[in-house]
């Protein structure tokens, strides 16, 4: 609407105008509007005072308003200032803004066209903050979602403990008031569950735990008594919900009478299941308890199958004696069966392989982390006439339903990468099927089972090698997957990481696809390979693709030959100037190596991140305190860098910069790979940070060569004592905010 001839900037006297509504409650703003610009011109004190602003704060708050909502909502917001340019009326929009402190408010918004004049425009908004009735529609929501649930149990005992108060309810899901009805005030407080079987009550116990910790479903076997009733086996199935506070505020489920069911099981388990030596169920009952898990299990859920084999087991019997050989098949049981829980099923099938079936997987993680611990715990060594015989587990993975949804599918499936274990040098695990699993691999830190939407198997393989090597902390784990996924991705035949005695890898690590393992005739040569790269670093200083007639040397020759290898794809790695190992895949087929340009950059990336990470490991020896820490660097969507502020070397670089700087190295200098200079700066903010002060902290703003932008810098103490230092060096990429 119009005002008369009123002129825009002289009768209106905001001054005055504002004196009479500084006192309301809600905020008022007036904003100039021209050429996709919005500029506050007046603010009421209520405004200021809603959000807790001061006047400064609240000001350059409101001039770049778009910079702190929520990406979501921007469009919402766009859209509601160009209804209100076309002048029909009052608008209303609500959007979530991010406040100085870094937390989320909801603001609602009716605004209006005051004046116009050619193309400036003068709303006047209303703003009101609607952050605890947002909070409230999500409890309500959360609390509709609860009852839906628990709308499904009918028929079945429920379960509905609240996290906030403390209080279980276990009721019939008919009249609330019945009989068998239960609360429980403090429950986890004081948990001293009498009512359920003393051998259950860890494992119940350890389930609520879990749920209480993140949103998910579990589901949980137990035998509970009601009042004097005798025990009787229950199935819980549980949900934890998440509410509007952002962690768990209830969970909620139903109680299933499986006792008659169960006390089936438990008499097909009585007829001579078990394993005479162990004591684990024996080869006929672990298969039909599996099987009859897999018939059980339902839609979207994740179970694994795993084949344990123990090494060298035979040398044990045929030296030492059968006696001594059920001993140790007796110790790996043992700890086989202290690793997992009650739910899961743990069998010996024969001779020195056991089986388990692992039940209700978060996600495939839960069956890599296992197998690692299997991995980890079942290592013995027994002395016998002077000699140690070391006594490792390798170990097969196999995923239901991924890998298949039968019995007999999922074993062939954990015996072949069982095998694959075997054949790359024992002592270790490996989950079915190269490619395509380790892309679940990749995902694993939020990954769930959805076989309607399939494997993302176009994500870059750069991504997926950094998840892996940056979220398994086991390294050598680590670099065999990643070797793993390479050799699939590129079609080599071996792949292996060296190196000398200064780099932290304490034996070769090496992925060997099958049908192309090292014979007994070339063993010696395997323990070569440290040897024989560097040798070649002599001659190919940088990632070469290596043929037979490349070679110089004699003995690099006859090592090939040996080796059977046809080409070659070398990398050494370098700090300071010095070779300390090698990065090598080997082709044993007559094809020679051809890489187009786009494929060699990318190899080429994935060679530099394999380094970078090989190389900062001996940092995390250093900083065990700062594990953690480093780990959250990682993910930050900033550019961090760990920085020695007595000889500027770089220590630790994160996933942001791998990514980005594909020139720096760990052991740069950070003035040469930042600045670009030859010399340190001579105004360096490392070196105004003060050894005295652990908590000290500079900021500045500069432009950062290698990354190509203009970066708000803050450095900060990692370790700080009176010999080492190290610190650390947070920068943000403000080249559009530094430009405009």
């Amino acid at each position: 609407m119009y005002i008369g001839d009123m002129q825009m900037g002289m009768d209106l006297n905001m001054e005055s105008f504002g004196s009479m509504i500084d006192n309301i409650i809600a905020g008022i703003c007036f904003f100039e509007y021209e050429d996709g610009q919005l500029t506050p011109i007046f603010t009421n004190e209520g405004f200021f005072r809603m959000l807790g602003y001061s006047r400064i704060k609240g000001t350059k708050y409101l001039k770049k308003i778009e910079m702190s909502i929520i990406p979501e909502d921007l469009p919402r917001f766009r859209q509601a200032i160009a209804d209100v340019l076309k002048d029909d009326g009052a608008v209303d929009v609500e959007f979530r803004t991010v406040t100085g402190s870094g937390g989320l408010r909801w603001l609602y918004v009716r605004g209006n066209l005051y004046a116009r004049e050619g193309n400036k425009y003068i709303i006047v908004t209303v703003i009101q903050d609607i952050s605890e009735r947002k909070n409230v529609e999500d409890e309500l929501k959360q609390q509709a979602e609860r009852l839906h649930i628990l709308s499904e149990a009918e028929g079945e005992r429920i379960i509905d403990y609240n996290a906030k108060t403390d209080v279980m309810v276990i009721k019939s899901s008919g009249d609330y008031s019945m009989a068998g009805d239960r609360i429980q005030n403090k429950y986890m407080e004081k948990f001293d569950d009498t009512s359920i079987y003393e051998e259950d009550v860890a494992y119940y116990r350890s389930v609520l735990e879990g749920l209480l910790k993140s949103p998910k479903h579990d589901t949980i076997e137990f035998r509970i008594k009601w009042f004097d009733e005798e025990y009787t086996w229950y199935q819980a199935n549980l949900t934890s919900l998440l509410g509007s506070e952002g962690y768990v505020t209830r969970i909620v489920g139903r109680m299933i009478n499986i006792n008659e069911k169960k006390l089936k099981e438990l008499e097909l388990l009585l007829r001579a299941e078990k394993d005479g030596p162990t004591g684990l169920y024996n080869k006929e009952a672990t298969m039909q308890l599996i099987r009859n898990a897999i018939t059980e299990s339902g839609k979207g859920v994740l179970n694994a199958l795993m084949i344990v084999d123990l090494d060298n087991f035979k040398e044990v019997n045929d030296l030492m004696g059968h006696s001594q050989g059920d001993k140790v098949l007796v110790e790996a049981a043992n700890t086989l069966s202290d690793i997992f829980k009650g739910g899961d099923i743990v069998g010996r099938i024969g001779g020195d392989e056991f089986m388990i079936f692992m039940k209700n997987l978060n996600s495939i993680f839960d069956a890599d982390r296992m197998a690692a611990t299997i991995v980890k715990k079942v290592n013995y060594t027994y002395d016998h006439e002077e000699q140690s015989i070391p006594v490792t587990c390798s170990v097969g993975v196999a995923v239901f339903p991924y890998h298949g949804n039968k019995y007999e599918e999922l074993f062939d499936k954990a015996d072949k990468a069982l095998y694959t274990a075997k054949a790359n040098g024992k002592c270790g695990y490996r989950i079915y099927d190269a490619a395509t699993t380790m892309v679940y691999h990749a995902n694993r830190k939020n990954a769930e089972y959805a076989p309607e939407k399939g494997m993302d198997m176009n994500r870059k393989i750069e991504d997926m090698v950094m998840q892996i090597l940056f979220e398994d902390k086991d390294m050598e784990s680590a670099l065999r997957s990643t070797l793993e996924l390479m050799t699939a991705k590129y079609h080599f035949h071996r792949g292996y990481v060296c190196g000398n005695e200064a780099l932290p890898i304490s034996r070769t690590v090496q992925f060997t696809v099958p049908g192309y393992e090292i014979g007994k005739e070339t063993k010696e040569h395997y323990e070569l390979k440290r040897v024989v790269s560097e040798i070649l670093y002599e001659s190919f200083h940088k990632a070469s693709i290596i043929h037979d007639y490349d070679l110089t040397a004699e003995e690099m020759h006859d090592y090939f030959r040996a080796e059977g290898i046809k080409s070659m794809l070398y990398y050494p790695i370098t700090s300071k100037g010095q070779f300390q190992g090698a990065i090598v895949f080997e082709n044993h087929e007559d094809v020679q190596l051809e890489f187009k340009e786009s494929q060699m950059e990318e190899i080429s990336s994935l060679f530099r991140i394999l380094e970078a990470h090989i190389l900062q490991i001996g940092l995390m020896d250093r900083l065990q305190d700062f594990v953690t820490q480093i780990d959250i660097f990682d993910n930050l969507d900033s550019f961090v860098y760990i920085v020695n502020p007595d000889t500027y070397e770089l220590s630790f670089i994160n996933k942001k910069v791998l990514m980005k700087s594909p020139e720096v190295k760990i052991g740069d200098v950070c003035y040469k790979a930042l600045q670009n200079r030859d010399t340190p700066c001579e105004d360096c903010i490392l070196k105004r940070l003060n050894r005295e002060d652990a908590h000290c902290r500079y900021t500045e703003e500069r432009f950062n060569y290698s990354l190509r932008c203009w970066n708000r810098a803050s450095a900060s103490w990692l370790e700080c004592n009176e010999r080492n230092g190290l610190a650390l060096l947070n920068c943000i990429d403000i080249s559009e905010y530094f430009i405009g």
